[in-house]
């Protein structure tokens, strides 16, 4: 068992993470941070110069004290500078630029129509044709079309400088791009074609973009051998932690499966590599020298996988706690491996410090802290005899250990739990690992093209029976439950018993006995204050559906789903669009009313020619607008016509706020309402949404 001494990264990493929390949900003036970085250093060096021995206890409390908080600075710091809209020269505060100069910084996806990617902006062009040098980064769509060749990293291009910025999600609970690209520095979006855009001749040569390229040679490779577009789907994720040719239902049922990790290059992608080597490399660490050969064999073979991916960021931290365990093979007398795990933790956000709010930076470490610390006590739970009981309990003690640290975050993120997943893991990884070590041997062999034929025949059998597996699996009966949702306070209290229960299992601790029955009671006080808050909702909500008009009344947990017949036979729609948000608000029964009929339900009335009505409050489409009309209406108009003012004296103007309707982000109400019309409002209109 470890003591807090053998870990000092843990002081480093847990102040360093607090300061990047605050830098980006807290941020304050910089000058300030500023002042207290000083006077901290002069304190520092006010007790290390400190030699009075009856002081020298207390000195050492408050040097540490001062450390830690130059730590929480250096994280705040960091986080703050590694935001390039602070920086000087970032290409969007540039005045009137008329075209920007385009690098092309990741892998290009291809879509039907378009392909996309993230552009570094080099450089901005202005009307005078002088040239500026900028920093930052847009998300780059080139439409298809005559003439317009894939893109490639390193490709520079020059594009009309008509940049706009990243959208708000448009439905309440849906994905948040906008959010998502912010934390990778990405706050406006360029779409060019071929007569806004010219591809200069320019390249950039750099380690990145090579890696992309053996990345996309490698991707050749399996769509050469691998046949079936589920099973290459399959393949280039488990491999290369490629996504873009994953059927969406092999995805959602690895999801549902609890073995969605296989799919993303995680640690046990660079653990299998890691014991591959470390077995062919076994023999030198026989000698004194050869360990240390070992040792950089390991860190090669880890790192040129790496790079065949082409250095996402996954496959980086994997790849560096890996080193760092390879690393301390050398010294394991003296080395602490949770030191290890979280010193790799403290370079990768020293690095990038926005891999803290990444969803798989989180689970990556948070399985492995669960193996390394959970496992060993959860393997004493049974004793096996022979090894293939061995086997199959060591497999069952790490998905326990590995769940138990990672289902409080996959509750708050994806509102699911899988109740087969000790069997799913059972099953699944041991063939998933085999078709990993199989689809290495095929990269390694392609040369040889009746080699790689045979081997590639074989892998296309795994790969479907897999499939079928997961597949299987998720069809039988409560496989998973779905819309669990937790808040973040929820999460961390259950993070918080997690904790004391290990405590009280390894110190049978009595303070620790009582903090768990108060968290415990928290814990439950805080659901049902949320179970009541839900049972007194009583809201509207306008959908955001492209082609769709769709409604919700929300009643307690009870909905009330109005939309066009060819929406609600829409399943998949339905599971995309409205669950999350239903999930969020507890949601318990769905009714669901067809707009093109007019109907009456329990505190609803709809008329398909006038609106409806949910208890005090009513919704008009393309209604004429009276005085007499009901105080706590919204009109809504799909087009303007003049009649709809004709029976009021005074006009009235847009009001920038949802009356009673609740929405989700009410101070972006009207943003949310406009996109549905694709342009914003015009001061001159008085129209499209009124509160009368």
């Amino acid at each position: 068992m470890f003591t807090w001494h053998a870990i000092p990264f843990v002081r480093l990493l847990v102040p360093f993470i607090l300061g990047i929390f605050v830098s980006l949900y807290l941020p304050i003036d910089i000058l300030p941070i500023g002042l207290a970085l000083g006077a901290l250093i002069l304190l520092l060096f006010f007790f290390s110069s400190n030699k009075n021995s009856i002081q020298l206890y207390s000195s050492q409390i408050y040097r540490g004290i001062i450390i830690s908080l130059l730590i929480f600075l250096l994280g705040y710091l960091r986080t703050f500078y590694h935001n390039e809209r602070t920086q000087p020269n970032y290409f969007a505060d540039k005045i009137a630029p008329k075209y920007l100069e385009l690098v092309i910084a990741d892998a290009v996806i291809e879509k039907a129509n378009f392909y996309r990617c993230y552009a570094k902006v080099a450089g901005v062009l202005d009307s005078s044709k002088k040239f500026n040098s900028t920093q930052g980064t847009v998300l780059f769509y080139l439409r298809k079309g005559l003439g317009v060749l894939k893109p490639e990293v390193g490709c520079h291009y020059l594009v009309n400088a008509k940049f706009t910025e990243i959208p708000l999600p448009a439905n309440p609970e849906a994905f948040d791009y906008k959010r998502y690209l912010s934390y990778h520095n990405i706050y406006f979006q360029v779409f060019a074609d071929s007569s806004n855009c010219v591809k200069s001749a320019i390249k950039t040569v750099s380690i990145y973009g090579n890696a992309c390229r053996l990345r996309d040679h490698t991707l050749a490779i399996l769509k050469k051998y691998i046949q079936g577009a589920q099973a290459l789907g399959v393949a280039e994720a488990l491999l290369m932690g490629y996504k873009d040719d994953l059927d969406p239902n092999i995805t959602a049922a690895f999801m549902r499966t609890g073995t969605l990790h296989v799919l993303a290059v995680s640690g046990m992608h660079a653990g299998i590599i890691y014991l591959i080597l470390a077995f062919l490399t076994q023999p030198l660490s026989r000698s004194k020298w050869g360990k240390y050969l070992q040792v950089a064999l390991l860190l090669l073979g880890i790192w040129l996988y790496a790079f065949m991916t082409g250095l996402s960021s996954s496959v980086l931290r994997a790849s560096v706690m890996f080193s760092f365990l390879a690393i301390g093979k050398l010294f394991r007398h003296h080395v602490n491996v949770y030191n290890n795990i979280f010193a790799s933790a403290f370079l990768l956000l020293l690095f990038n410090p926005r891999f803290i709010v990444d969803v798989g930076f989180q689970l990556s470490y948070l399985a492995v802290l669960g193996i390394i610390l959970i496992q060993p006590m959860v393997q004493k739970w049974y004793q096996p005899r022979y090894w293939l009981d061995k086997y199959i309990w060591s497999l069952i003690s790490v998905s326990i250990a590995a769940q138990l640290l990672t289902f409080p975050i996959s509750l708050f993120y994806f509102h699911q739990f899988p109740n087969y997943f000790i069997l799913s893991n059972l099953l699944i990884i041991p063939i998933t690992s085999t078709i990993l070590i199989g689809l290495i041997l095929l990269v390694a062999v392609s040369s040889l093209p009746a080699l790689a034929s045979i081997i590639g025949i074989v892998l296309n059998y795994f790969l479907e029976f897999n499939n079928w597996l997961v597949l299987s699996i998720d069809k039988l009966p409560y496989s998973y439950v779905n819309g669990l949702n937790l808040n973040i306070v929820s999460m961390l209290l259950l993070y918080a018993i997690i904790s004391l229960m290990l405590i009280i299992s390894i110190h049978r601790s009595k303070w620790a006995l009582q903090a768990l029955l108060v968290t415990l009671l928290l814990f439950f006080c805080l659901r049902l204050n949320e179970r009541y808050y839900r049972s007194k909702q009583r809201i509207i909500v306008v959908h955001h559906i492209k082609g769709h008009d769709v409604y919700s009344c929300i009643d307690g947990t009870h909905a009330f789903l109005l939309a066009d017949s060819s929406f609600l036979e829409n399943e998949a729609s339905i599971k995309f669009f409205i669950e999350p948000f239903y999930w969020k608000q507890g949601i318990t029964k769905i009714q669901k009313y067809d707009l093109n009929k007019s109907f009456v339900a329990t505190n609803i009335f709809y008329d398909k020619n006038v609106g409806f009505q949910f208890f005090d409050k009513f919704l008009t489409i393309d209604k004429i607008l009276k005085k007499s009309d009901h105080n706590n209406g919204i009109l809504i108009l799909k087009k303007y016509h003049k009649d709809n003012f004709k029976n009021l004296k005074d006009i009235p103007k847009y009001v920038k706020y949802g009356a009673n309707i609740g929405f989700y982000e009410k101070q972006k109400f009207e943003m949310a309402y406009f996109k549905r019309f694709g342009r914003p409002l015009k001061d001159s209109e008085y129209y499209i949404l009124i509160r009368i």
